[in-house]
């Protein structure tokens, strides 16, 4: 990919007007990427941990046809099941992108009928039940989460969806994945994530986990009074240190260096602050590309629980829905191994005027079964309020 310093910051609604329904995007603080179309695909699982390798099968593929040397795609939150990775046609790679001046005038999906589901009092019967089983034999940590179903009166429209996410998720990492390559009402995975999985560039690493989440407010003063209550908080802090422990664990061989911090630090969105732990590293030779180093850490405490396996397999029998790409990662590696992987929250799948928009919690011993799903409803609004529902619906959606 080129350098920073190669690359230009085009204004984000002029940068969009390349867009149609070949193009998948994905937007971060470091670049702006939009691939056109799906030359080469990918669908297989990583059971036998060989997907990395099949992924630079592909890559070696596209350059004996003369394609980007560069993938793209998303991965499942249950990686025996398949991924979706692409070569693209072309591709558009940019500096991290301006807003506009004046946002394009949003359409207003008045007529929208939102269904939950679980329902409210049906996700806090779920937390009840799992709080008992967290005491560290096995379980000290899991992730449950809800659905809302999202029947729109008409098509989607993706760029007006794209450029909100992106516009109202500055800091963090956007994207818009097309699952299909054609040129109708194609599916497509979507979302605007505050949580970066990796990042590789040459021998550096980065990677950037969030646990511990609370509802920001309208006053600025009572506003810092709730993230400085998140960051004393003995519950949270105990969920974010299980996520640390275990991500360390799983990127500490590929490493010959890593700085990790004490402890975290305030994070913040548009809606929500969270704790927040930034870690550098520096890599043995050879070094793993972006894609190998995600799929060592996925998914991670933050979005699955602890130990992983056998959370995985509590949300399975528990959660009545199947999350497919909700808490995977979206995001990106070249034919040098250099990428970004985002964690697949804040999302929704869309597919025929449907889309299922996603919110989980982090469950620990101590967790307070009203509070989750009211920190799940604060989550569920990042992306219904992208998506210019009308307020009224999405607070009736919400508390179903």
């Amino acid at each position: 990919m080129p350098t920073s310093t190669t690359l230009t910051s085009p204004v984000l609604s002029e940068w969009l007007n390349g867009y149609d329904n070949h193009s998948s995007v994905f937007a971060s603080p470091a670049c702006s990427i939009m691939a056109q179309g799906q030359v080469l695909q990918l669908r297989a699982s990583n059971t036998d941990r060989q997907l990395a390798v099949k992924a630079q099968q592909l890559l070696d593929r596209a350059k004996a046809e003369n394609l980007p040397g560069f993938i793209m795609g998303v991965l499942p939150f249950n990686t025996n099941k398949p991924a979706h990775l692409f070569v693209p046609r072309s591709l558009d790679i940019q500096a991290r992108l301006q807003p506009a001046a004046t946002p394009s005038a949003p359409t207003t999906y008045t007529r929208a009928n939102l269904t939950a589901h679980p329902r409210a009092q049906e996700y806090e019967q779920l937390v009840s039940a799992a709080v008992p089983v967290l005491d560290g034999t096995p379980l000290s940590k899991i992730v449950l989460a809800r659905t809302i179903d999202v029947q729109l009166e008409r098509p989607l429209a993706r760029r007006q969806l794209l450029e909100n996410l992106i516009r109202l998720n500055p800091h963090g990492y956007s994207f818009g994945i097309n699952l299909q390559d054609d040129s109708n009402d194609n599916a497509c995975f979507f979302g605007a994530s505050p949580e970066l999985l990796v990042r590789r560039t040459g021998a550096e690493v980065s990677i950037n986990p969030l646990a511990g989440t609370a509802a920001r407010v309208a006053n600025a003063a009572d506003d810092l009074h709730v993230g400085q209550a998140l960051l004393a908080s003995e519950k949270d802090r105990h969920e974010h240190a299980i996520v640390i422990d275990t991500v360390v664990q799983a990127l500490a061989p590929y490493c010959a260096e890593l700085h990790v911090p004490d402890g975290p630090e305030l994070a913040k969105t548009a809606t929500l602050w969270h704790l927040s732990t930034s870690i550098r590293g520096i890599l043995k030779a050879p070094y793993a590309s972006s894609l190998e180093l995600a799929l060592a850490m996925h998914p991670t405490p933050a979005v699955c629980g602890a130990p992983t396996l056998h959370a995985r397999d509590f949300i399975e029998g528990s959660e009545p829905f199947e999350r497919e790409y909700f808490a995977g990662a979206a995001g990106w590696c070249d034919a040098n191994g250099d990428g970004e992987w985002a964690v697949a929250i804040r999302c929704g799948k869309y597919e025929r005027q449907q889309i299922r928009l996603y919110a989980g919690a982090g469950i620990v011993s101590a967790s307070d079964p009203k509070n989750e799903r009211q920190e799940t409803g604060n989550k569920l609004r990042t992306m219904l309020n992208a998506l210019s529902i009308d307020p009224d619906l999405i607070e009736q959606g919400i508390h179903q």
